[in-house]
Formats: C-alpha cells, sequence, structure tokens
C-alpha cells in the first residue's frame, strides 16, 4: 500500500502470462513438416533450373540435401518419404 495526499491507494499488480514453452513436434507433425519443407525446396529448384540459376540451384539442392539428412536422422521422415509418392506435392 501506498499513501498519497492523506489518501490510501492500494497498487494491484496482476500476474503477467506466462509464455508457454515452445514444445517439440510431435514425430508425425515433424515428418509433415519436413516433407513440406522438402517439396518447397523442390519447387524452388525447378525454378531455379527454369531461370538457368547454377548457383541458386545449387544452393537449393544443398538445402534439399540437409532437409533429407534432417528426416534421416530423426527416423520418422524417412519411414513419411518412403511410403509417399514424392514426385509430386499434396
Amino acid at each position: 500500500m501506498a499513501t498519497g495526499g492523506g489518501r490510501v491507494v492500494d497498487i494491484v499488480v496482476e500476474a503477467s502470462e506466462r509464455r508457454r514453452a515452445k514444445r517439440a513436434l510431435a514425430r508425425k507433425k515433424k515428418a509433415a513438416a519436413l516433407f513440406r519443407v522438402w517439396h518447397g525446396v523442390r519447387e524452388m529448384m525447378q525454378e531455379a533450373e527454369r531461370l538457368r540459376d547454377r548457383e541458386l540451384l545449387h544452393f537449393l539442392a544443398v538445402t534439399q540435401l540437409l532437409v533429407e539428412e534432417r528426416a534421416t536422422s530423426e527416423g520418422t521422415a524417412l519411414t513419411a518419404f518412403e511410403q509417399v509418392d514424392t514426385s509430386l506435392p499434396n
């Protein structure tokens, strides 16, 4: 309590909302997210080929390999990639 000018003033401090910690994605959601990223990279690679931009194509190929590596290291997306026709995005 604080006093000001002869009267009593209550200071109320409301608890701030706690920010939720980011939770790790469930295995299926992580596999699905990696799959979508992988297809997005493939689409960008096709566009880079159309534009004949070899440097961009190389960068995207490395990115695609990193996504595939993440999928195989997780052990979840690999099975998702094997079971799905990866020639066309959903």
